[in-house]
């Protein structure tokens, strides 16, 4: 499964920077394996050539620290064109990758931040990013009502906001159907199943799958990761039934692909596999959001404080807003997501709205499948009432048993 990325040939000198995090669980991982295989470049670059962005920026050049497909030449090609100028990218794979880059780079580097909504407050926190209005990007209002008022980017004013969201996509239950039914993939119990004893691969991370496992205990709870320490010991409990069930557990998203393919594994607590799946010519994949939710990741692009060129920088910010661009963002070879500016639709054809789910519910008249599986998914956030190590230590706990 694993293909070289587009831009893997076209690396700028921001590209080839920085990298080095481990593939362990608690390091942060989220979607940075599954990117790993499918956009290897980002990962396989050089520490020597952060010099580069110590000399004084060329006129008419932005430089965006993201993670991979932004780079893509569909997406930012007409970004430069319009404007006259050269958006240069330094990839990561991972929020404490991202968070690694920005401080070992000096002031003034970035002019834009792609980060994960979870650690826009991290940013916050460094007085490294300042609050946008919403009145200058005409297109929010196009955007899902979740992602016009995203509680991740809240700032306190009700006009203005951390970032704007590029892209998002869920955590659910991704299943084979010829041996799992809808029904017994649509509730986290039951993985519990005697059915599923050592049939259950898992994605090796512990924030979404710790989070998950917050809902199968307190379901529809919109901060999963909020959560006292009683209840995280709960978590714990419902964790080590699970324990049994699982085969092996992937660092990077081919490990999942190989599971299920060879059917060492029948299901896996990730979602979204069925669109790798269909896209490589498989039909008997499907995904679900269980009825006690799941967690949805998402991405928002913002301003950097230290930035000497934010005009530019907010107009590629509104640029990223846009529908048009949007569709082609969330639809790259090497990654495809979901978009909240819901006229992406527009520009796709009928197959890419059935395999993003942008086609209507059937248990919910007036509504899209997307619509209603936001609706039943809680943003992903990092632990707050206990720290980071303390889930991670559990998951390791969870892994090694």
């Amino acid at each position: 499964m694993a293909m070289k990325s587009d831009h893997e040939s076209d690396a700028t000198p921001l590209e080839s920077a920085g990298s080095g995090e481990k593939s362990t669980a608690g390091s942060g991982l989220s979607r940075r394996k599954f990117l790993a295989t499918t956009a290897a470049a980002a990962a396989a670059v050089s520490w020597s050539n952060l010099t580069i962005v110590n000399k004084a920026k060329a006129a008419g050049t932005l430089r965006v620290l993201a993670w991979p497909g932004y780079d893509e030449k569909p997406v930012v090609g007409q970004f430069e064109e319009e404007n006259g100028v050269k958006v240069e990218f330094k990839n990561y794979i991972g929020g404490e990758q991202m968070m690694q880059f920005y401080a070992q780079s000096p002031k003034g580097t970035f002019d834009a931040i792609i980060s994960d909504a979870e650690y826009v407050q991290k940013f916050v926190a460094q007085n490294a990013v300042v609050p946008l209005k919403k009145a200058d990007f005409k297109h929010l209002a196009d955007f899902h009502p979740a992602y016009q008022d995203f509680a991740p980017l809240r700032t306190g004013d009700a006009a203005t906001t951390w970032g704007i969201g590029t892209r998002f996509s869920f955590y659910g239950i991704s299943y084979n159907t010829k041996f799992v039914s809808d029904e017994e993939a649509s509730s986290w119990s039951n993985l519990l199943m005697p059915k599923f004893k050592n049939k259950v691969v898992m994605f090796d991370w512990y924030l979404p799958n710790m989070s998950n496992a917050s809902l199968a205990v307190f379901p529809n709870n919109q901060a999963p990761y909020d959560i006292t320490a009683d209840q995280l010991g709960k978590v714990k409990e419902w964790l080590t039934k699970l324990r049994p069930q699982i085969v092996s557990f992937a660092p990077q998203n081919q490990g999942l692909v190989t599971a299920l393919l060879s059917e060492d594994a029948i299901v896996t607590p990730y979602g979204d596999m069925d669109i790798e799946m269909t896209v490589a010519g498989y039909d008997n994949f499907k995904s679900s959001v269980p009825k006690e939710g799941s967690i949805r990741w998402s991405e928002a692009a913002c301003l950097c404080a230290d930035s000497s060129n934010q005009e530019l920088a907010l107009k590629w910010i509104e640029y990223m807003s846009r529908p048009d661009i949007q569709a082609k963002l969330v639809y790259t070879k090497g990654f495809k997501a979901r978009a909240p500016n819901m006229k992406v639709v527009d520009y796709w054809d009928d197959d890419q709205k059935k395999i993003m789910k942008y086609i209507p519910d059937p248990k919910a008249p007036g509504k899209l499948l997307v619509e209603s599986y936001i609706e039943l998914t809680a943003p992903r956030g990092l632990p707050v009432k206990q720290p980071e190590a303390d889930w991670q230590a559990i998951f390791n706990a969870f892994k090694s048993a």
